[in-house]
């Protein structure tokens, strides 16, 4: 499955780096940190990634970051939304939408929109809205992302205290329940990271 992933992906990073020669610098350079922050997405299966960035980091305007932003989105067929930013701080997720929206119709309704209080027929777009506004106005990170992150769904509701599941450790994440199926997840998205910095370094 992993050769698979890699073997239909390269015709697209191949042309992600053919269109990286015409780039400025400081697109090709926040392009290629995106790739290697990203490659769980990419090559691991991974639905999406949370990544903050401080406005000091690339010396970029927010502007032209979220410019590189969805660049680099198209050139992936990947989809992205900004959850908070202000002046100093941009969060902000990478995603595939369809792998979204196949975990929300795999995650527990009662707790989705009983508990959670999340309106009916959801999809990736009207999910990570209502989790930026409710980010925005506790000004805490909704548990619940874990959902779009890629994490175990048995993981997230025993994070947020929904499940009996007891904590088995942690990888990246706190496990519940049995732990092998979590850890072999995050051998997929740490393996995945490894291969995206071995391409640019052949590339």
């Amino acid at each position: 499955m992993k050769t698979d992933i890699l073997k239909f992906q390269k015709p697209v990073f191949l042309q992600w780096k053919s269109k990286l020669r015409f780039a400025d610098i400081s697109q090709d350079s926040f392009e290629r940190w995106l790739f290697v922050q990203v490659s769980g997405v990419i090559l691991g299966g991974k639905t999406g990634e949370l990544l903050i960035l401080k406005n000091d980091i690339f010396e970029l305007p927010f502007d032209n970051c979220l410019d590189h932003i969805g660049s680099f989105c198209k050139s992936w067929k990947l989809s992205h939304s900004v959850l908070v930013m202000n002046g100093s701080t941009l969060k902000f997720i990478i995603y595939s939408e369809e792998a979204v929206n196949l975990r929300l119709k795999q995650a527990s309704k009662k707790i989705l929109h009983c508990h959670l209080r999340y309106p009916f027929g959801l999809s990736a777009k009207t999910f990570l809205h209502e989790l930026s506004l409710r980010w925005q106005k506790s000004g805490r990170i909704p548990h619940e992302i874990g959902i779009a992150l890629g994490y175990p769904l048995k993981d997230v509701w025993g994070f947020m205290g929904l499940n009996n599941f007891r904590c088995n450790g942690s990888c990246g994440w706190q496990i519940f329940g049995d732990p092998e199926p979590s850890r072999r997840i995050r051998a997929r998205y740490e393996n995945a990271r490894k291969r995206a910095e071995i391409l640019l370094r052949a590339a």
